[in-house]
């Protein structure tokens, strides 16, 4: 498969054009996708314009930079100019957006080649990825299965190659946890690092960030979407360091807490096993580590009042005749949410404060945490669960991925191996706010000891 600095060596030298990489991922695209279900849209005519323009410039010599004539989807609850954005809903407009999101203005300004738009939950309400507009989307690994959302289009599209750069969000794992169950690389940055507009579905909990295959495809893409947009009410100060120069540093000195379940989460053995044995290879690299837990209060129910309250009022504006359209489980949400007070809410922020207490005392001492990414591998379609039996709600397998949303830590999700069935596994590194850097160099230095698996086809 291809990478970023590969494809700009082959533009930049006439081995390649971005014209015959664009119609190899709408190829990859038309074989793949029947089945697996990653687009609700697909622009072939505007995707061959943007990649015909692209090869005029490398053949000029004017690039734009090396995400010029690199394929790019994007989630579908981002805007792009002249595509709808359904946002996985039956209660939405198909009326064309006429301005694009800060992340996908960002990426078209790179000469990034745009192909289409993503599948998504409903509103991206939940961390699996069927919705009412577009039925199930299936893993790659083995197609009986969810690929994790809510950004799961943009996990399957990255790990088949359909596309190179994706976009994904992030609202309580969105990013972290379909690229845990496809083994793809997945950052969520610090909150409103990658300028968010429009403001997202679940409130402060969203985040914006890059789904690739690779540590030095996600520097590329986040050099270019890291950029200040007026539209961000957020809006942080301008980062104008290189995201690749020290990528390659590895983690000799580095300081790293090591944390299996997050003080108690039960985690599948095998992906335990997984992350123990990645542990030690970053001590066998030189990284300096030790057990300790964030000691963080139990989050779980304070996001669910976050959570239900921003995304039920959405909901809460559509008429009765179009909730009965919606998926059940977010009308369900919406039912909760509407039965909030204020003072819920505000006792629900009380306990997100103090956890992001927690995470940066430990952050004082140590430059990332580590952990399971996800507790469970990868589960059938048709559950909502990883364990029926044990598990109401996915926030019960995601004990890792929703406190970082509540602290806005930047986090990533790094493939880290295959389980004996033959299903990706991931381990979770979390750094100090504004610090994506050291996630990258952390994960960089895994990928470069332990390549990430390669897809070839169901298992």
């Amino acid at each position: 498969m291809h990478d970023v600095e590969g494809l700009a060596a082959a533009y930049a030298g006439g081995d390649l054009s971005p014209v015959e990489v664009a119609r190899e991922a709408l190829d990859r695209i038309r074989e793949l996708d029947g089945e697996l279900g990653a687009f609700v849209l697909v622009d072939e005519d505007r995707a061959l314009d943007q990649a015909r323009a692209s090869e005029q410039r490398w053949r000029s010599g004017t690039a734009y930079g090396p995400l010029d004539g690199v394929p790019a989807s994007i989630k579908d609850l981002s805007l792009v100019t002249g595509w709808p954005t359904r946002k996985g809903s039956l209660t939405t407009s198909d009326a064309p957006a006429t301005e694009d999101s800060p992340v996908v203005a960002r990426l078209r300004e790179a000469g990034s080649v745009l192909l289409g738009k993503t599948t998504t939950p409903e509103q991206g309400w939940k961390g699996l990825c069927d919705s009412p507009l577009s039925g199930d989307t299936r893993n790659p690994w083995d197609p009986t299965l969810t690929p994790g959302g809510s950004s799961g289009g943009a996990s399957v599209a990255a790990i088949t190659g359909m596309a190179l750069l994706n976009v994904g969000s992030d609202g309580g794992g969105s990013i972290r946890m379909p690229s845990a169950f496809c083994g793809t690389f997945g950052l969520k940055p610090t909150h409103a690092k990658v300028p968010l507009y429009p403001p997202g579905g679940s409130g402060l909990l969203s985040h914006v960030g890059p789904i690739t295959r690779s540590v030095r495809d996600c520097a590329h893409m986040m050099a270019a979407i890291a950029q200040p947009d007026a539209r961000e009410i957020y809006q942080t100060e301008p980062d104008l360091r290189s995201w690749v120069e020290g990528l390659d540093d590895g983690v000799d000195g580095l300081r790293i807490a090591y944390s299996p379940t997050y003080g108690g989460a039960p985690v599948d053995p095998q992906i335990a096993d997984a992350v123990r044995r990645t542990v030690a290879l970053l001590e066998d690299l030189g990284a300096h580590v030790d057990e300790a837990d964030p000691g963080h209060p139990d989050c779980r129910d304070a996001f669910l009042v976050l959570w239900d309250a921003a995304l039920g009022r959405i909901v809460d504006g559509l008429p009765e005749e179009q909730r009965a359209l919606c998926d059940p489980g977010l009308v369900a949400t919406w039912e909760r949410g509407r039965g909030l007070t204020a003072f819920d809410f505000l006792d629900a922020d009380a306990v997100r404060a103090a956890a992001t207490l927690a995470f940066n005392d430990l952050l004082t001492r140590y430059d990332v945490i580590v952990s399971p990414a996800v507790t469970t591998l990868a589960f059938p379609l048709d559950s909502d669960v990883a364990d029926p039996a044990t598990q109401t709600h996915w926030v019960d397998w995601t004990p890792f991925t929703y406190p970082i949303n509540m602290t806005r830590h930047p986090a990533a999700s790094v493939p880290i191996g295959l389980s004996a069935e033959g299903l990706p596994m991931a381990l979770q590194v979390v750094g100090a706010h504004f610090d994506e850097r050291t996630v990258l160099r952390t994960a960089r230095a895994i990928e470069q000891a332990q390549p990430f698996p390669v897809w070839s086809g169901p298992a």
